[in-house]
């Protein structure tokens, strides 16, 4: 009996013994090399660093699949379809692209198909949408260590059926007649700090928006939300120049919206630490003004893009640029270019010489806070007035050399409160 005892401790010890050596070897083996791909587990308690790569290598092996089958991995529901490929499916779905701000985007529906062509390599697709009308990004990858080297490319689709996608967050795209095309190629890295874009190629063609009801604002009073403001027509001189160099230096030459300065800046968006930019010309700005407001929604760009797309053939540049001057946020709770003048510099719009135009329109990039640095005589603020008069355009050279030289002294009223 003792024999039979001692034996069955034995044993006992020996699997102890076995399973801790699988535990170490295991956690070893994941344990992530310098520069890997890591991610946090918290296992017994403890919390370690896991290798991204190789929890990815286990869980795409044909004997690992089968056991992810029905599982959920947040909003995502697996399906195994064979012993090479694994899908994923949600509706609705949230999607965190740091780029695009701190909210994440929502889709109605998402399908993601993932098969394992083996050596780390895998490809798939991504269905977006629901039913016919559902987009398809076709995608390939290759794991290294640093992440996985992601290839994506979106073909030829027509434009309302990928606007479609965001459903009720873009109540635009069921209103609107939306015609053309867009397609799509990308390469990014999704690693540690999330999906990074290497190269983003988007390309429109035969854009029209038309259903919008901007036609509305031809002869409407813009500037009746600005009351109260001096009864003024057109807002005439430097000042219209001034906001253009200031806000839009592209605006008698895009078509409402500027692509590859949207591409710039949402590369820019995913420096770590870097404040978030935007891309808006001035149509999209007065969208923002008039229709879609300043809420922090991804989405919000794309309504403010098709309300600029359908002002562009509605209303034409000129009427744009009045009726943005006649209801842009000056500070001081000033709105309109004309109430601006008379309050910041005590005379109309059409009296400001380039340099006061050139000032006011410097204002534009946060009022408030401008109007507070130059009340503090900040460097800053005479530098960026600085710039936005040297891209006046139709100023000629020795009066604009003039006008700079004189900047340098002239002090606004609110430099001498």
């Amino acid at each position: 009996m003792k024999k039979i005892l001692l034996f069955v401790l034995g044993l006992l010890l020996a699997v102890l013994l076995i399973g801790a050596a699988m535990v170490w070897l295991t956690m070893r083996a994941l344990a992530p090399q310098p520069g890997e791909w890591a991610t946090t587990l918290h296992i017994g308690g403890t919390a370690r660093q896991a290798s991204v790569p190789t929890l990815l290598r286990w869980a795409s092996h044909p004997l690992a699949l089968p056991r992810l089958d029905g599982r959920r991995v947040g909003e995502w529901q697996l399906q195994r379809i064979d012993d090479h490929t694994l899908e994923a499916h949600c509706a609705p779905c949230r999607v965190q692209l740091d780029a695009l701000g701190p909210h994440p985007l929502r889709v109605a529906a998402a399908r993601l198909r993932v098969h394992v062509r083996g050596a780390d390599r895998f490809d798939g697709s991504l269905r977006l949408g629901a039913g016919a009308g559902a987009v398809n990004v076709a995608w390939r990858a290759e794991l290294k260590r640093e992440g996985l080297q992601l290839q994506a490319e979106l073909p030829n689709t027509p434009l309302a059926r990928v606007l479609a996608v965001f459903g009720n967050a873009l109540p635009e795209a069921r209103t609107a007649r939306i015609e053309g095309s867009v397609a799509v190629r990308a390469e990014a890295t999704l690693g540690a700090q999330g999906l990074h874009f290497t190269k983003l190629k988007p390309t429109l063609a035969d854009v029209s928006v038309d259903g919008l009801g901007t036609e509305s604002l031809r002869d409407a009073d813009a500037g009746a939300r600005c009351r109260p403001q001096p009864a003024i027509g057109r807002i005439e001189g430097w000042i219209q120049n001034a906001v253009i160099a200031a806000e839009d230096q592209r605006f008698f030459e895009h078509p409402g919206y500027e692509l590859d300065a949207w591409v710039a800046v949402l590369k820019a968006n995913q420096r770590e630490g870097e404040p978030l930019q935007g891309a808006s010309t001035i149509p999209q700005q007065l969208a923002k003004l008039l229709y879609t407001g300043d809420q922090r929604d991804p989405v919000r760009k794309l309504r403010e893009w098709l309300y600029a797309v359908e002002m562009e053939r509605t209303l034409g540049k000129g009427r744009i640029l009045q009726l943005y001057l006649a209801v842009l946020p000056w500070g001081d709770g000033i709105c309109g270019a004309e109430a601006a003048s008379r309050h910041h510099l005590g005379k109309p719009a059409n009296q400001l010489k380039p340099r006061e135009a050139a000032w006011l329109a410097s204002l534009l990039v946060n009022p408030d806070q401008q109007l507070r640095r130059w009340a503090l005589e900040e460097e800053v603020a005479r530098e960026r007035a600085a710039w936005v008069l040297k891209g006046i355009k139709r100023l000629p050279r020795e009066r604009r050399e003039a006008e700079l030289d004189a900047l340098v002294s002239w002090r606004p009223p609110i430099g001498r409160r």
